[in-house]
């Protein structure tokens, strides 16, 4: 019972600890691979959103896609002021996926 206990703690602990250390860095890519990609087509093959609303929204998710690469390449990982931007690029992408599927205008073919 005490083997199993202490392998439980340890376990628990190895998967806590990457997020917990100061200075982590998320991998790369973070912020582009939320799946932004696959709601806007799957709004789109079902009719949710339109075509016009799609290319806004595709061109919302390109922009995020450059914005990541260029921070990632400007130096050793992005920093917190990069890290925030992207942020708030991703919740409006979010939001704005969100918003388009829910406001009852349809593709009809």
């Amino acid at each position: 019972m005490k083997t199993i206990l202490m392998s439980l703690a340890f376990g628990l602990m190895l998967t806590a600890q990457p997020y917990g250390r100061p200075g982590y860095v998320e991998p790369r890519g973070a912020y582009v691979n939320n799946g932004f990609a696959e709601r806007i087509s799957r709004g789109e093959r079902m009719g949710l959103i339109t075509p016009r609303e799609a290319s806004r929204l595709w061109k919302m998710e390109r922009d995020l896609r450059f914005e990541t690469e260029r921070a990632y390449r400007s130096g050793p990982g992005i920093t917190p002021r990069e890290r925030d931007h992207l942020a708030r690029m991703a919740a409006r992408l979010d939001a704005a996926i969100t918003h388009e599927m829910r406001d009852r205008e349809r593709f009809r073919r």
